[in-house]
Formats: structure tokens, sequence, C-alpha cells
């Protein structure tokens, strides 16, 4: 390493690839450590996929309330 407290580039390059080596050697990357079964977990059990828990497509309703007159009853 270089002398006193600046770094050259190269030196902080070499420290951030020794960084990044040492990272993965003691890290686990859990997002492809499990097999993906295809289930969901809902509460505290896994169930299947079924249409019921899959996305759905938001559905307009088309409420017109033109037709309905508030009427007074103040008088």
């Amino acid at each position: 390493m270089a002398k006193g407290k600046e770094f050259t580039m190269i030196d902080e390059y070499k420290e951030k690839l020794y960084l990044e080596k040492l990272y993965k050697k003691n890290t686990i990357d859990l997002d492809n450590y499990f097999k993906y079964s295809g289930k969901l977990e809902i509460g505290n059990k896994f169930k299947r996929v079924t249409e019921e828990y899959t996305y759905q497509v938001r559905t307009y309703i088309k409420n017109d309330m033109s037709k309905y007159k508030l009427k007074n009853y103040r008088k």
C-alpha cells in the first residue's frame, strides 16, 4: 500500500478487488441457493399457485349514478 494517508488509484483498485473477493468467499448468495418449488407461502403454509392467488387484471366497474337524484329532506 502507499505510504501515508493518500492512496493511489491503483492501490484503491487492488483494495476493492481484495474486498470483493473476500466478500464472495464469506457470503452465500441465497437467491439461487434453494430449489424453486413453485409454491407461495401464505400464512405459515406453502400452497400451490392457483388462479385465486395470481395477480388478476383490474376490472373496471362502470357505475353511472347520474340517473339517481338526491332529494332534499330538510324541506
